[in-house]
C-alpha cells in the first residue's frame, strides 16, 4: 500500500521539476540572465492598443543599432542581444560612418554646450565630439576632404550650434570648392560666436563673390 502512494508522489515531484518546454524543445532553451532573477507582477503601464515605442540605441563604435521597442500592455520583456555572430542572417553592409560613442571628456564638453542654450538633436544618435574631432583631421591630414567633411556632419548631427565643428566645415567646403555654401555656414557661426580670423575670412569672400 506505502508503494502505491509513493509511486504517483515521485512522478508528480519529477513534473514539476521539469517545466513544459522540456516537451515541447530538446535541448530546453536557456534563460536570458536578464529575466532570471526577475519576481512578482510585471506592470501594465500602458492601456491595451497603445502605439507608444521606446527608441533604444546602441553604439559600440563599429556598429550603431537603433530599434524602437513597443511598450506592450501585456507587461511582457523583451531582451536585445547586441552580438556580431548572434546568429547567421545577412545583413547589409554599412553605406554610412558610425558616430564614435562618446567618453568621459565628452561628457564635460556635451554640458558646457548645452550650458550656454546652444541646441541638441535628441533624435541623433550620441558621438564623441573629440574622437570626431581627430578622425576629421585624420581625413584632412591625408588629404580626404569629402571623408572630413562626413565626420564634421556626424557631430553637427547631435550638436548643430557647435562652433568649432562648424567653422571646420566651412573651412572643408572651401577646400572642395564650395565658396558660396562655405560663407553660408562662416556667416552661421559668426552669428553664435564671432572669432577674428572667421570674420577676416568671410569678409573676404564676400567681397569676392561681389
Amino acid at each position: 500500500m506505502t508503494t502505491r502512494l509513493l509511486l504517483p508522489l515521485l512522478l508528480a515531484s519529477g513534473c514539476a521539476a521539469r517545466n513544459y518546454t522540456h516537451y515541447l524543445i530538446e535541448p530546453a532553451p536557456e534563460t536570458n540572465p536578464a529575466l532570471a532573477d526577475e519576481e512578482g507582477t510585471q506592470l501594465r503601464p500602458m492601456a491595451f492598443g497603445s502605439t507608444t515605442a521606446m527608441k533604444v540605441s546602441w553604439n559600440d563604435g563599429t556598429v550603431i543599432t537603433e530599434v524602437e521597442i513597443p511598450m506592450l500592455a501585456s507587461g511582457q520583456r523583451i531582451v536585445i542581444e547586441h552580438t556580431a555572430s548572434a546568429t547567421d542572417v545577412e545583413t547589409i553592409p554599412a553605406t554610412r560612418l558610425v558616430p564614435p560613442p562618446p567618453s568621459m571628456a565628452d561628457g564635460t564638453l556635451d554640458a558646457a554646450y548645452r550650458e550656454r542654450g546652444l541646441q541638441v538633436n535628441p533624435d541623433a544618435p550620441e558621438v564623441s565630439i573629440t574622437r570626431g574631432r581627430t578622425l576629421m583631421q585624420e581625413a584632412l591630414s591625408a588629404g580626404n576632404y569629402q571623408l572630413a567633411l562626413e565626420w564634421c556632419e556626424l557631430v553637427l548631427a547631435r550638436y548643430p550650434s557647435h562652433p568649432e565643428t562648424l567653422r571646420a566645415k566651412g573651412s572643408i567646403l572651401l577646400m572642395l570648392g564650395e565658396r558660396e555654401k562655405a560663407i553660408e555656414v562662416y556667416e552661421a557661426v559668426e552669428e553664435i560666436e564671432t572669432d577674428p580670423a572667421v570674420r577676416r575670412k568671410l569678409e573676404e569672400l564676400q567681397r569676392q563673390a561681389n
